[in-house]
């Protein structure tokens, strides 16, 4: 019998059903005996069990002689007592801060030291676990995107099966650091960590859940990858969460997240939906540069300290209706690509949504401003409305005086409607240099004062059953520094409305002004425009009439 015949008759009788029985037997009894000395044994001997026991799931794993169904299943019980493990209580969890310390704490009970060395020891046998398993799943994803490409990992050659597993660390206490390790189909639900939970630079595949986590310390994830759908809704963060630079390539959902601490999601990027729905943010939360490729909620959100979104892109719908900002509310320079929903909201210090582009309709019917909101330079390229806003000013001490109470719309662009009806400033408003492409309805809208000069109107403008409570309402620059407002001669005389309510203290004082050989009514000092008289050297409009009067 040449080489080969003999080569082929031991892979024949191998595979034989009684050899294979015998290798299922063989890998069962080291299973039994690997368990118990990582429930029992010291802690170098509970590292070799898991060395060991993971080292049997790759042998069920690529076991190719059983059915794909028997291999993930035998592996699976392999990972099930090693997860079961993980979620075992350990007393000393609950002190790691305090062991952590170089010192031992002023009464503290029991022996310092021994604790010390006890939960280290904890800690190494535990985070083991979670580093072999790390090892296998990095090396499942290089093999899945090197395709038949060969593993730079010294693992073995592994059965894409690993993906199929399910890794349950639900309510498990989690004292160590996670950080820079590769998980897949996690679950970490109810999981408790106690001090810093350290998951920066993790890569997360397969569904992630951190539902109900509790995070008793600061939280980082910075930097993390999840590739797949994430969920940490209801989770509670007691101290700082980190997220800067974190990307999320499915759903992620936030809702009913409560951050006590400062909140980091500076960078970070939502390639699908992002749902932060009735979250509570306790703190300052900085979502600077956010970037949301779907559907962005942070509806009915409590907002109790400092939201910064400045510079961030929502390209689908972005909803914030009913959520309430207690301090600052910050949006400058941000772009809303689909309908920006803010119906509803409350900012209760300033609103910044300076030089802010709304590409589609933009919603903020019934919202409550308070103190200084200021939308000078936004460029609304949709539906822009207003109606039943209110602008609020407070009453205020002599201390007080310096902060700015006033809605600024100074430079904004409405290049569709905007619908300003019924709403209610008690601050004075400025609409200066604001440009108003489409129909504008200011009806039955209350003003302490307003001012418009140098705006410009198209179209329809509706100002009937307006009221004015402080001042009359301003069309012209007195001293001659701004332009008067200018009103299309194209439009029909009778789409210009200036009319006040009987209880108004002021109103409009309006005369007649002519060009293209058409009169209109116009409030004294505003001058019309013909639209086809643009020069573009000069950058105005060359057929301009006399100030009305």
């Amino acid at each position: 019998m040449n080489l080969n015949k003999l080569l082929t008759a031991l892979r024949q009788r191998k595979n034989t059903s009684a050899h294979i029985q015998q290798r299922q037997a063989r890998r069962r009894k080291r299973y039994t005996h690997a368990l118990e000395q990582f429930l029992d044994g010291q802690p170098a001997v509970r590292l070799g069990a898991v060395f060991t026991l993971v080292n049997l799931a790759d042998g069920w794993l690529t076991d190719t002689s059983l059915p794909t169904q028997v291999r993930r299943e035998e592996a699976q019980t392999i990972i099930d007592a090693l997860t079961g493990c993980i979620r075992t209580p350990y007393p000393l969890a609950q002190k790691r801060q305090v062991l952590e310390a170089d010192e031992a704490p002023e009464g503290y009970e029991g022996d310092f030291t021994r604790d010390q060395v006890a939960l280290r020891e904890e800690q190494l046998v535990r985070r083991t676990v979670f580093m072999e398993l790390s090892r296998r799943f990095a090396a499942v994803t290089e093999r899945n995107e090197k395709g038949n490409g060969e593993s730079q990992h010294t693992v073995p050659s592994l059965s894409p099966t690993w993906s199929d597993l399910r890794f349950d660390f639900g309510g498990a206490p989690i004292f160590y650091p996670l950080r820079q390790l590769h998980f897949q189909n996690a679950d970490f639900a109810s999981a408790t960590f106690y001090g810093q939970a350290d998951f920066s630079g993790s890569t997360f595949h397969g569904d992630t859940s951190f539902s109900a986590a509790q995070f008793t310390a600061d939280a980082s994830f910075h930097s993390a990858n999840f590739n797949d759908w994430v969920g940490f809704s209801a989770a509670h963060f007691a101290g700082a969460a980190e997220f800067g630079e974190a990307r999320f390539a499915d759903a992620a959902s936030f809702a009913t997240v409560t951050f006590t601490g400062e909140v980091d999601f500076s960078d970070v990027v939502f390639s699908a939906a992002a749902d932060f729905g009735v979250a509570s943010f306790e703190a300052d939360a900085n979502f600077s540069r956010l970037n949301t490729a779907g559907i962005a909620s942070f509806a009915a959100v409590t907002f109790d300290g400092k939201a910064v979104f400045t510079a961030s892109t929502f390209h689908d719908e972005a909803h914030f209706a009913a959520s309430v900002f207690n301090q600052p509310a910050v949006f400058s320079k941000s772009l809303f690509g689909g309908v920006a929903r803010f119906a509803g909201v409350v900012t209760k210090q300033s609103a910044m949504f300076s030089n802010v582009r709304f590409a589609s309709a933009a919603d903020f019917s019934g919202a409550s401003f308070t103190q200084y909101e200021d939308f000078g330079g936004a460029r609304f390229y949709g539906d822009a409305t207003f109606s039943r806003a209110s602008f609020i000013a407070l009453p205020r001490t002599r201390y007080e005086m310096d902060f700015p109470q006033y809605a600024n719309f100074a430079n904004a662009a409405f290049a569709q409607g905007a619908d300003f009806s019924e709403a209610t400033f008690t601050a004075f408003v400025g609409f200066g240099r604001a440009t108003f492409a489409g129909a504008v309805s200011f009806n039955g809208a209350n003003f302490a004062g307003a001012y418009f000069a140098d705006a410009k109107f198209s179209q329809k403008a509706d100002f009937r059953q307006t009221r004015f409570s402080y001042a009359e309402p301003s069309f012209w620059d007195s001293e001659g520094q701004q332009k008067s407002a200018r009103f299309s001669a194209q439009a029909d005389p009778q789409d210009y409305l200036f009319e006040v309510r009987p209880e108004s203290t002021h109103g409009f004082s309006c005369g007649t002004a002519t060009l293209l050989n058409r009169t209109f009514v116009l409030p004294l000092g505003t001058v019309l425009y013909d639209p086809d008289s643009w020069d573009e050297e000069k950058q105005d409009y060359t057929r301009i009439s006399e100030p009305a009067q």
